[in-house]
């Protein structure tokens, strides 16, 4: 048996190989089973980073524009709430 890669690569490459959606230990054992699907997760790990949420994406953002608004707009952490949320709805970080 070999190491098996993280989750996120089983998945992508589920996703790219039309075999989605399967339970995580179907995955983990078509990679050490189907040498196919190996060399795809090997090389989406070797050549690509994990999927960012975009909703931390909106929060960090919105965190960002807090600190570089203007002085004299109303504060409260509660603005970057809502600023995250009307990012999300515009689609940042698509």
């Amino acid at each position: 048996m070999t190491d098996t890669p993280p989750d996120w690569v089983l998945i992508e490459a589920a996703k790219r190989s039309d075999t989605w959606p399967q339970e995580i230990e179907t995955l983990r054992g078509s990679y050490d089973s189907w040498f196919i699907f190996r060399a795809l997760c090997d090389m989406i790990q070797k050549y690509e980073q994990p999927p960012v949420d975009r909703k931390l994406l909106c929060a960090e953002e919105a965190s960002r524009q807090y600190w570089d608004r203007p002085e004299d707009e109303p504060e409260g952490v509660s603005w970057i709430g809502i600023r995250a949320i009307e990012l999300w709805e515009e689609g940042f970080g698509k």
